[in-house]
């Protein structure tokens, strides 16, 4: 307890900061030579809050590509689960989770406003499981036959893909 309240005491002085002052560790080594961070973000994961957190960590991704001087290329592609959340009607459906799919929704605007976020995709094999068709996705989310062929067209093209389940 004696421990703790020094620790609290020291974090509460004027003038100290407990990691904003601390450098980050950058990525310099793997991104010798890259100008161009190409990622597909396959994503399934259809935990609304669980989503919510790692489209954070995507738009630090990309922010971090960006401060060190790289252009973030990115396309998602959305299938599995993950789907029924990228409806108009979703947060109806989940009253539970209305508001953290509508800053799902939210947080996918800003994304795809981003400067090289070039698509937004679902597979259709899963929309078609769920009973969504292109009329039900928010903006600007696109429906794709399968997202399986996409995925591979973009790794030839040179796209990392990313789980994100």
């Amino acid at each position: 307890m004696r421990r703790f309240m020094l620790g609290l005491m020291i974090c509460l002085l004027p003038g100290v900061t407990l990691s904003a002052d601390v450098p980050r560790p950058d990525d310099a080594h793997a991104l010798q030579g890259i100008e161009e961070g190409r990622i597909l973000w396959d994503v399934t994961l259809s935990d609304p809050e669980k989503l919510l957190a790692r489209l954070g960590v995507i738009e630090q991704t990309y922010r971090d590509l960006e401060g060190q001087g790289v252009t973030p290329r990115m396309v998602f592609g959305f299938r599995g689960g993950s789907v029924r959340l990228l409806t108009r009607d979703a947060p109806d459906r989940s009253m539970e989770h209305a508001q953290t799919i509508l800053q799902i929704h939210a947080r996918l605007a800003e994304l795809h406003a981003l400067a090289g976020v070039e698509r937004m995709e679902v597979c259709s094999i899963a929309s078609r499981r769920s009973g969504i068709t292109q009329a039900d996705l928010v903006e600007p989310l696109v429906e794709v036959g399968n997202t399986f062929v996409t995925a591979a067209a973009y790794a030839q093209r040179g796209y990392a893909k990313i789980k994100i389940d």
